[in-house]
């Protein structure tokens, strides 16, 4: 693979074709965060920010999300849902939904993690960020893809190194961007039950005994299911059960 073919432009011009009706790229060779400018602009529904690299990429919960160069995919789309912010929890799950089903072909042993997640083996693949403003909501999605070699303490993987090929970043990014906007759409029509059960067949942690911290609580017991406002229930060793909304989550042997 030519190592500069995005640098160039040439991949942006070929995902910008490849975009079905409803998307439209602006590409970007250096952004601090997609996201931010996702959020500051008053970008239109169906917009697709995408960065050969990220300055200041963002996790949850403030954390530094590492955006090389000419090697993963870093994007944002914007949505404008039409459901009561009550339900706008569950998007994010929908977003994960659609970028699990998209790559569960190429990477069958994928798996999804509550709340944000995709692992694959051992290690975490990528990770989306839903953030919103006014009645504006921006899905940020962050994906290893030719990245060979990582910090021991971010325990991350890469579709190179589950697949053992190289990727054309413009045609990932034609296909996920597009499976999101089809997974936001499904949830903002109610079809509330239809994306919970396609997470929960790719959930690694329901049913199993997990650790989640919520701000400075610490609650151990049994992951039971997921739910229309995008939370997790887990139920603790006395029976009482916790709905949670926000937090981390980990199975014994597995990082946060």
């Amino acid at each position: 693979m030519d190592r500069d073919y995005f640098i160039s432009g040439r991949e942006c011009m070929e995902a910008a074709k490849m975009m079905p009706p409803g998307l439209r790229l602006h590409w970007f060779p250096r952004l601090a965060s997609t996201n931010a400018l996702a959020l500051a602009d008053a970008w239109p529904q169906g917009t697709v920010i995408a960065a050969d690299c990220q300055d200041r990429g963002r996790g949850r919960l403030g954390r530094v999300w590492q955006s090389p160069p000419g090697l993963n995919l870093y994007f944002s789309l914007v949505f404008y849902p039409s459901l009561p912010r009550e339900n706008w929890g569950g998007f994010s799950l929908a977003a994960g939904v659609a970028v699990g089903q998209a790559l569960l072909p190429f990477v069958p042993e994928i798996g999804l993690k509550w709340p944000n997640d995709l692992l694959a083996s051992g290690g975490k693949l990528g990770g989306i960020l839903l953030e919103a403003s006014g009645d504006k909501l921006v899905a940020g999605i962050g994906l290893n893809v030719n990245q060979r070699s990582f910090p021991p303490e971010l325990n991350a993987s890469s579709l190179i190194v589950c697949s053992g090929k190289e990727w054309r970043r413009d045609r990932l990014l034609a296909l996920l961007a597009s499976a999101v906007l089809d997974a936001l759409n499904s949830w903002d029509r109610g079809q509330f039950e239809q994306v919970l059960s396609r997470w929960r067949q790719l959930d690694i942690i329901l049913g199993k005994a997990v650790t989640a911290t919520r701000g400075r609580e610490v609650i151990r017991g049994q992951a039971l299911d997921v739910g229309a406002e995008g939370q997790l229930l887990v139920e603790d060793a006395g029976g009482i059960r916790h709905f949670l909304h926000s937090g981390e989550v980990t199975l014994k042997g597995l990082k946060a």
